[in-house]
């Protein structure tokens, strides 16, 4: 009888790798991964275990005839080779079974539900009709081999195991399925496994930093603003290099620098520590493609991965391509940037190719900047993740924003209250610092305000940015400006190539002192350097009006700028965009008057989170948190982002040869990739109707404008503005 796990071809020479070969080589893989979070021994079970139902004759039958090795025998195709490992699993450890079994019996398809009244749960998989699996195989099984000693999972307390029970099998699995397609790799394109892992050490990423800061102390100037982020980087370095690992907050007003100092934290601490790498979490796709570019700048191309879903990686080095597109894999590599989107859906994942990098969090450094964008409907389950890989995956989490979010303690209240975290902050008197580095003042309207009043209040200034709470609304004060010579608009209704272009010309208005009102919505609130003299703001949650002072007087150049707070008649927000304003007002009416301070955002989030009447809105509390957790259903159920809009290409700029590409057939996920630029999304609601006016049209499975028509260059899309009137701040 054959047992073979692979076969290839060399020169039309078949070479073969054996069921027991594949078996230990995950093993020992997998069994290595796992010791960053002391589950050897159980790892090393689910690879000497998670391929024994290739054994079977139906099976070998299959890989003999699907890869050509002999064309005589009859395919009978896929057979199910993952459930005899889970029975075995079973069969030997009893009660200790489930983690091994949810490993190996979705180790090809993903995590199972538990139960979930289908043939696709696991409880089925290990029901008593599936022995058969088991029986075609047994004997080939080494039963003589003592099994390793389990220990049990690292949960310091018992009452901590619901909530992290899910996260242990879930890096478990990430182990295996990771172990098991590296040593598949190894043998199949052992080229690709070579061109893995060749990067530099972080103590050499560490020297690349320091002399980067080094230079940038010598050239910059002496100003208030650059001695105070010099010492903030000192105090950066000086905590990561004592403090034991746990959860810290770095609290810096905008503008302080905490992107270099948040990283010059993070490498003092991982060295110190022997952490693997470190990972940055950021909201937006803009941030994070800033940011990769500042860190390959200081690093090199090769030692940060950029992970998300419009990275594009051909436009540079060849020899850096095929590492950094594996890295994404794994995120087996120094430095990863990716988005929230990607780290905490993967995070709640039940897919393989999600599951996959998940380890490689264990034993690292986690930046999540922006922290406060965190979304309220998903913060339980997210902040108890957070928990988990802190207290039991040894995973160091730095929080950084210019306003911290209240998240330990008691965060909610009624049926979505929960424990939040316990963290340290890093800046020994965020007071002092906010005081030190005070560059605009806050004056809130006290009477509602028209479209026409701010449209007219803009009149008034010769530099001034306008952030509105909705796309109709910024759109609303932007067609109210009678002169728009000297006016911009800004929304996620244009392309991002638009955006980066419209930003590049409006910075380039405000260094040469010209004339410029920009209206915009939320998006250039984070990650934008940009400097106006004066910003009229609509009201909305503390966290976001603080943001966009940030945008004021942003390198001190004046005294003081002024960011007028606005409310408007003719604009009724809803859901979290309605708590947030309620928050902010109800902290007026407390009588704090020092918006800018640290001890204001802790109780603009304490007033906040205690009219959240969920933050759980799918349920993974209730589908994780058990002794038998339906994982399929939480991924299911887990969304960081509303999946209800469509994406439309638009024929802007370079996007319009592009989508001739895409016309002519010359479909491939690269030109997909460099089209997202030139992506806009609508509510998926309005696509029939706007496919049946023409104004959409359908091609490889993707929507894009037919022509320039419905494209404005100053607004970008321009369909009918009934359907932009949504509560979608960005």
């Amino acid at each position: 009888m054959t047992d073979f796990a692979h076969i290839k071809f060399i020169d039309d020479d078949p070479v073969t790798q054996s069921i027991q070969e594949h078996c230990d080589g995950t093993a020992a893989i997998a069994s290595f991964m796992a010791k960053a979070f002391e589950a050897s021994p159980w790892a090393q079970l689910c690879g000497k275990w998670h391929d024994i139902g290739k054994y079977s004759d139906k099976f070998q039958k299959h890989i003999i005839a699907a890869s050509g090795l002999d064309t005589s025998v009859s395919d009978p195709g896929l057979t199910d080779h993952a459930t005899a490992g889970a029975l075995l699993a079973k069969e030997k450890l009893g009660g200790m079974c489930l983690p091994i079994a949810y490993c190996i019996c979705g180790h090809h398809h993903g995590l199972m539900d538990f139960d979930n009244g289908s043939r696709s749960c696991l409880k089925f998989h290990l029901s008593p009709q599936e022995n058969p699996l088991l029986d075609n195989v047994r004997q080939y099984i080494d039963t003589t081999t003592p099994l390793p000693q389990l220990p049990p999972p690292n949960f310091d307390n018992d009452s901590l195991k619901p909530k992290s029970w899910h996260l242990w099998i879930r890096m478990l699995f990430s182990c295996l399925v990771d172990a098991d397609w590296l040593d598949t790799e190894r043998f199949m394109n052992p080229a690709n496994f070579k061109a893995r892992a060749n990067y530099s050490s972080l103590a050499e990423l560490k020297a690349k930093l320091d002399d980067r800061l080094h230079s940038l102390s010598e050239i910059s100037p002496k100003t208030d603003v650059n001695i105070i982020r010099g010492k903030v980087q000192d105090v950066c370095c000086n905590s990561g290099s004592t403090v034991g690992q746990g959860i810290y907050s770095l609290t810096v007003p905008t503008g302080g620098g905490k992107t270099l100092s948040s990283l010059l934290w993070a490498m003092e601490h991982a060295i110190r520590h022997n952490l693997k790498r470190i990972i940055i979490a950021i909201p937006y796709t803009s941030i994070v493609t800033q940011t990769v570019d500042t860190l390959r700048d200081i690093f090199g191309y090769a030692n940060v991965v950029e992970h998300h879903s419009y990275a594009d990686i051909s436009g540079l080095p060849a020899k850096d391509q095929l590492p950094l597109r594996l890295a994404t894999e794994n995120w087996d590599a120094p430095i990863i940037v990716t988005t929230n989107v990607q780290l905490f859906e993967s995070l709640y994942s039940n897919k393989t190719s999600r599951c996959r990098k998940l380890h490689n969090i264990a034993r690292s450094v986690l930046i999540l900047d922006e922290v406060q964008m965190l979304p309220a409907e998903n913060l339980h389950p997210i902040i108890d993740i957070l928990d988990g890989l802190s207290k039991f995956m040894h995973t160091s989490i730095l929080l950084t924003t210019a306003t911290q979010p209240a998240f330990s303690g008691t965060i909610g209240s009624g049926d979505a209250k929960f424990e939040g975290l316990q963290t340290k902050e890093i800046i020994p008197d965020t007071a002092d610092l906010f005081k030190s580095m005070r560059r605009v003042k806050i004056e809130f309207e006290k009477e509602p305000m028209t479209y026409e009043n701010i449209s007219e209040e803009l009149y008034k200034n010769r530099q001034v940015l306008c952030v509105a709470n909705t796309r109709n609304d910024a759109r609303q004060i932007y067609d109210g400006l009678q002169d728009k010579s000297n006016a911009f608009h800004l929304s996620r209704m244009m392309c991002q190539q638009h955006i980066a272009d419209k930003l590049s010309t409006i910075k380039q208005h405000l260094a040469e002192d010209e004339p410029v009102i920009v209206v915009s919505t939320q998006l250039i609130e984070a990650g934008v350097d940009i400097d106006f003299p004066t910003v009229w703001r609509a009201v909305t949650g503390l966290d976001s009006i603080i943001q966009s002072a940030g945008r004021c007087n942003r390198e001190g150049r004046r005294e003081l700028g002024l960011v007028h707070v606005f409310q408007l008649s003719d604009s009724s927000p809803r859901g979290i965009l309605a708590k947030g304003i309620s928050a902010t007002l109800d902290l007026i009416d407390s009588g704090e008057t020092d918006f800018l301070s640290p001890d204001a955002s802790k109780h603009y989030f304490q007033l906040f989170y205690s009219k959240l009447n969920d933050t759980d809105v799918g349920g993974l509390t209730e589908l994780l948190y058990r002794p038998y957790p339906q994982f399929e259903s939480a991924a299911g159920a887990f969304k960081m982002i509303d999946d209800n809009s469509l994406t439309v290409y638009v024929p802007y700029s370079d996007g319009e040869a592009l989508l001739a590409e895409l016309r002519n057939g010359e479909y491939s996920n690269s030109l997909l990739r460099k089209l997202q630029r030139y992506s806009v999304n609508i509510p998926k609601s309005k696509r029939d109707e706007l496919e049946k006016l023409g104004a959409i049209k359908l091609a490889d499975n993707v929507y894009m404008l037919p022509d320039c028509s419905n494209y404005d260059d100053n607004t970008g899309l321009t369909f009918d503005n009934k359907w932009l009137d949504e509560d979608l701040i960005i």
